[in-house]
């Protein structure tokens, strides 16, 4: 026989070589689902597939002598050899396309073809997957040495031998196996590196450092997974052995042992915190493993088996699962609780108390281990034979325990609220009859800490069942009791608890019944008890909801900046977290939107900023629809906080996720929309009208089924003419409109009750006015603002009334901009971007003034108007343009009330801005030259210097307003060559976005 080291190390290789091949086969399949992005990293993976062919040629050669004494594990790596070489020759086809790319028709015939074959490719993979499995299940057979003795002065060195060898093995097909479970299963591309000291890896498998120096250097175990694996062995090792003694022996009636003849003690559960406990605990579980295993054996010798086992099995299933070891608690257990149930045929009375304290650890297990059903079946066969038992100290108190555990397993099922309420109400009952809830001077002690537990999952019962009053008492009383505990129980467990009560007690729900000072408190202490603990206990996902629920609280206090110092510290320790960030980004997002619903759209954005680049930091991981959202998210706030070039750049990019997203999947066409919607509008308040326009003609012609999206269609239309209006295309215009309304004709349901047909309304007022047609645009105008009064919008009566001036109804005009006035004056204290409304309706009325000889008033609304527009002009470009008007009406009212100087002032200013533009932002000061020329030429304006001569110089108007007219008309032809070169740019960005 082969040396068993040399075979376990083989094994261990080839375990490697397995890792790196599902990762590798991993790559490919992802490689090729996008094919032009990957092209060149999948060039790069055929030759790493050579490389592991050539691997696993070396291993064979360099442990031939052991693999020919392992047929099984020689043709494994025969095979797998075999299968890589395959796949590489399968992949060559790909990448020949890209060392002599055809061109035309057939290198786009060639690529479909390409991705027709990727289905196979994905089949030869999971092919390689398959061959993975059957080489781990060939290793469980082959690599398994029996070679224990049963008796004699050598035994001692058996085991060890044993042990030495069965270590090996276990090692290697636990990692053969974790390596194809990972790669093939785990959504992340990083597998799990493990690490392990030489003195650890001694102390169990008893070598020396010259073999340990044999073991390949990619493999490296950490001393939890040597341990778990270890134990992991010698529980199959006794699960065998008591098989066989259940097919070959019958169990013979015993007198019950001393053991089972003293008093019963209650011990259902171990707490292990500390390093110091848990390496003792692993300690005691070895020693008493092999124990179990010579007992268990020596059948032959006069043993009595079913006792030595059912204690032991039924103690060491507790230690295991205090140690984490869930499955393999779970196996003892189910033996203990056999192996009672035989023992209480003969006395039932002795061992009644031991059979319940099993089947309450065998719920326990079960309910650790995932198995909710059986962990409730198990508990109802406990309670069942706790009623029927003698009613002493210590079966009041398994009963209470149970009863508790009961309730946690209602729990975990979403069973009605009620039963779990029951039985934890009964539990706490059941524990204060036992004098749990009163502490002496001795401290804690088992029925005092149980009692603990059970005050713990009677307030989430009641949370439950949405009492939370009672709940919110019940939070309470267990926080006081933990606290008195930890008087005279120094143990990280209860700290912890009482950290978990605190952020319990600061939960949303108890708001209208807490007081927020109190419930901030909580959350300070919550945060102190969980930074204090998270060395020894794990508090990574309880520190940031922590951190949340403060966030919260420091919001509805109003305390904004404290709450941004918190959130920042929250994104910090998100940030900095190795894996699973993604996990924690819409709590980071829900936070952000709170905020914004609050009103603090600069700390809002600042959040969100955070957001994005955390999310761009995880990018790997994060699917694109919750990264299209964050950046959405983001655009909006930025939006809000009047940080348009922010807003503008997130748009941007959300629009490109969004694009490939709905290629993938036609259901995300709502959200492209929507997304299509917010970067036109961005953009054309950055001053791009002309981006605007790329934006929403694109996405109109790359949608089939106009009629499914009527409202973002019609929004985008509405858009779309807004832009041809700023550039001066009224024609455009025009026919962007009339398309809108044979839209809206052409659908089936009556849309002219919608919002989105009230925009279309008021932007044809916009467009029909700038147009010399003003009983259409008044028209437009009457029709709208019944529509946006019903859905609650700012109805736009500064255009009504600017609309009735132009008509000559002049009464009129300034009661519709007095109410205009009054309707929007709640604006002024929200963000730019509503507040422009506010803005647009003290315009109007300061021309109905000015028109009516109210100078001081038009003067004193004119100069706020500046201002507004002066100070925000600058992150959004297009109001330069109300800003040029603005400054225009000021100059002329000066000058027609005879403040010439101020007149002159203003005209400077004008000038000034005008000149500024032209060497800044040329195509904004083309957009305020055509904004100049609308406002010129309608007639309230005329009427207005008609009715007030100008005397002076200052603000001399052209006399051939037709002159001007014809300028506003950019030239056709130029204007398409500068959308196709934009359009060629854009595509540009989306490819080299893609590729990023």
């Amino acid at each position: 026989m082969a040396d068993p080291l040399s075979i376990s190390l083989a094994v261990i290789t080839l375990a490697t070589a397995l890792k790196d091949l599902t990762e590798l086969a991993l790559k490919l399949r992802d490689s090729f689902r996008n094919h032009p992005r990957n092209m060149r990293i999948a060039h790069s993976l055929a030759a790493e597939t050579l490389e592991i062919v050539q691997d696993l040629d070396k291993y064979y050669q360099s442990h031939r002598d052991a693999l020919d004494k392992m047929p099984e594990v020689r043709d494994a790596v025969i095979a797998l050899s075999k299968d890589m070489k395959s796949v590489h020759d399968k992949c060559l086809p790909f990448f020949q396309v890209e060392t002599s790319p055809p061109k035309g028709l057939r290198k786009t015939i060639l690529l479909i073809e390409l991705w027709m074959k990727r289905k196979e490719l994905e089949s030869n993979i999971c092919d390689l997957k398959e061959q993975a499995n059957r080489c781990y299940r060939r290793f469980t057979v082959c690599t398994t040495l029996d070679v224990t003795t049963k008796s004699g002065p050598d035994e001692h060195r058996a085991f060890a031998f044993q042990t030495h060898t069965q270590l090996g093995t276990v090692i290697a097909i636990g990692e053969l196996k974790g390596a194809v479970t990972e790669g093939f299963v785990a959504t992340g591309r990083q597998l799990s590196t493990l690490q392990v000291s030489d003195e650890n890896v001694l102390a169990f498998m008893g070598s020396t450092r010259a073999a340990l120096s044999a073991l390949p250097p990619g493999v490296t175990l950490s001393e939890d997974l040597v341990f778990k694996l270890y134990i992991r062995g010698h529980v199959h090792k006794i699960d065998n052995i008591l098989r066989d003694l259940a097919s070959k022996h019958s169990y013979a009636l015993e007198e019950p042992d001393a053991r089972h003849s003293r008093p019963f003690s209650v011990r259902s559960s171990i707490s292990l915190n500390t390093p110091a406990e848990v390496e003792y605990m692993r300690a005691k579980v070895v020693t008493d493993l092999i124990r179990v295993q010579h007992d268990l054996l020596d059948v032959e010798a006069g043993g009595t088996p079913t006792q030595e086992g059912a204690w032991p099995l039924n103690t060491l299933s507790v230690a295991l699962d205090g140690l984490g070891m869930f499955s393999e608690s779970l196996v003892l257990c189910t033996w203990s609780v056999d192996l009672y149930k035989t023992l209480s045929k003969s006395a039932r009375d002795v061992y009644a108390p031991h059979l319940a304290l099993a089947l309450y650890n065998l719920s326990y297990s079960s309910f650790n281990s995932g198995d909710f059903a059986r962990a409730i079946v198990t508990a109802a066969e406990c309670l069942a034979l706790l009623k029927i038992s003698v009613s002493t100290t210590q079966m009041i108190q398994l009963t209470a325990e149970m009863l508790s555990q009961s309730a946690r397993h209602r729990r975990a099922i979403d069973e009605d609220p009620s039963g779990a309420l029951k039985d934890a109400q009964d539990s706490v009952a059941m524990f204060e009859c036992l004098g749990a809830n009163e502490i002496d001077e001795s401290g804690a002690n088992a029925v005092v800490l149980d009692y603990a537990n059970a005050l713990d999952v009677q307030r989430r019962c009641l949370y439950d069942s949405q009492r939370y009053q009672e709940a919110l008492d019940a939070g309470e009383e267990a926080l006081g009791l933990r606290r008195r505990l930890a008087q005279s129980y120094e143990d990280v467990g209860n700290q912890y608890q009482i950290a978990c009560i605190c952020i319990f007690l600061c939960s949303d729900a108890f708001r209208d019944i807490l007081p927020l000072s109190s419930a901030l408190k909580y959350a300070e202490e919550a945060e102190r008890g969980f930074e204090k603990v998270q060395e020894i206990i794990r508090a990574e996902e309880d520190i940031p909801y922590c951190l949340e629920q403060k966030t919260k609280i420091l919001m509805e206090m109003g305390r904004s900046g404290d709450a941004l110092a918190v959130y920042q510290k929250l994104a910090r320790r998100v940030r900095f977290m190795a894996t699973n960030q993604w996990m924690y980004l819409p709590m980071l997002q829900d936070l952000s939107s709170d905020l914004f619903e609050l009103g603090h759209y600069f700390e809002a954005a600042t959040m969100s900023r955070t957001i994005v680049e955390i999310s761009r930091q995880s990018s790997d991981t994060l699917l694109p629809a919750p990264r299209f959202d964050i950046l959405l998210h983001h655009a909006q706030n930025c939006d809000m906080a009047d940080c348009l070039s922010d807003a503008l750049t997130c748009s941007r990019e959300a629009l490109v996720v969004a694009k490939f997203q709905r290629v993938k999947d036609a259901s995300f066409t709502k959200q492209y929309l929507f997304c299509v919607q917010t970067a036109a509008h961005m953009s054309l308040d950055a001053g791009y009208p002309d981006e605007a326009i790329n934006h929403c003609q694109r996405s109109l012609n790359n949608i089939s089924s106009l009629s499914a999206y009527n409202q973002e269609i019609l929004y985008l239309i509405c858009i779309e003419a807004l832009a041809f209006l700023r550039l001066g295309q009224l024609s455009l215009a025009t026919a962007t409109l009339n398309r809108g309304y044979d839209f809206t004709e052409s659908l089936t349901l009556n849309f002219q009750k919608d919002v989105r047909y009230g925009k279309l309304l008021f932007t044809s007022a916009l467009v029909y006015r700038c147009k010399g047609m003003q009983e259409d645009a008044l028209t437009a105008i009457k029709a709208a603002v019944p529509i946006f009064e019903s859905a609650n919008w700012n109805p736009q009566l500064y255009m009504l009334s600017d609309l009735q001036a132009d008509m000559g109804y002049d009464a009129e005009g300034l009661d519709t901009a007095e109410g205009a006035m009054r309707s929007t004056e709640h604006c002024t204290s929200l963000p730019p971007s509503i507040a422009f409304w506010h803005k647009n309706s003290q315009y109007s009325l300061c021309l109905r003034l000015f028109f009516n000889g109210d100078f001081t008033r038009a003067r004193k609304l004119i100069l706020e108007v500046r201002a507004f527009y002066k100070w925000h002009s600058h992150s959004r470009n297009a109001w330069f343009v109300n800003l040029a008007c603005a400054i225009r009406a000021e100059g002329i009212l000066e000058c027609a009330s005879d403040r010439h100087a101020e007149g002159a002032a203003a005209r400077t200013r004008l000038e000034e801005l005008q000149r500024r533009l032209r060497a800044t932002l040329s195509g904004v000061a083309e957009q305020v030259e055509v904004g100049l020329n609308y406002e010129r030429n309608f007639p309230a304006w005329k009427r207005l210097l008609e009715k007030y001569p100008l005397t002076c110089s200052h603000w001399s108007e052209e006399s051939s307003n037709e002159e001007q007219q014809s300028g506003q008309e950019f030239d056709q032809e130029s204007y398409q060559e500068s959308y196709q070169e934009l359009d060629q740019e854009s595509d540009k960005e989306s490819d080299q976005e893609s590729e990023s």
